[in-house]
């Protein structure tokens, strides 16, 4: 491997999810997650700004963690095999990241254009109903694929002797939760499939192989 290129890999994967997603602490956004829709749509109308940088956030992590596989890719070059798996990793994480970003964006404008509507917003109408289950199935797909995708990435680290095994363990169990969670009851926290390569970007940069 590389060492520079495994810094620098190392690098965006912890710090694209870090910084990505400290817009999620901002105060008056913390409730929005388990707020009933009326209430939801009302502090995202109250802060929304704040509420387009907390989604850009989402997609800076995601897509710069991306990259970081990409990086990672590019380190393994002169590893038979492992850097054209791990290439073909990072293609299909982009490649479902960029599915998430197209949930970030939808709803980064739906939201508080709801918030304009005021009255006319407390019962969903149908073009709202079905625009929902089209952003749901989307962060679905976003999820089953990323999951498996992180687990395989794991195991190929741990088998090349990359990244130490139970790291990469620990790493895989995540995905695998976030996954099951996904699959079992219909929904997944986003931020949990961050962690695994989180991880995994701090063992490059400690050196535990």
């Amino acid at each position: 491997m590389t060492p520079d290129t495994v810094t620098v890999a190392g690098l965006l994967l912890v710090l694209a999810p870090v910084l990505g997603l400290v817009p999620v602490a901002y105060p008056p956004l913390l409730s929005v997650w388990t707020a009933p829709r009326a209430r939801h749509i009302e502090i995202v109308a109250a802060h929304r700004r704040a509420w387009r940088v907390l989604n850009a956030g989402f997609a800076v992590a995601t897509m710069g963690t991306a990259a970081g596989l990409v990086a990672l890719a590019v380190a393994l070059l002169g590893t038979p095999g492992w850097a054209a798996v791990v290439a073909g990793l990072a293609v299909v994480y982009l490649a479902a990241g960029t599915l998430w970003c197209g949930v970030l964006a939808i709803r980064a404008r739906t939201t508080p254009a709801l918030g304009d509507l005021g009255a006319a917003a407390a019962d969903p109408g149908p073009a709202e109903t079905l625009l929902g289950a089209a952003t749901e199935g989307l962060f679905a797909a976003f999820i089953l694929v990323t999951g498996p995708t992180l687990i395989g990435l794991c195991a190929s680290l741990a088998a090349g002797g990359t990244v130490a095994v139970p790291v990469a363990v620990v790493a895989a169990l995540i995905a695998a939760a976030s996954t099951g969670s996904q699959l079992l009851a219909g929904d997944s926290v986003p931020a949990v499939l961050y962690a695994p390569t989180l991880l995994i970007g701090v063992a490059l940069l400690a050196g535990w192989h």
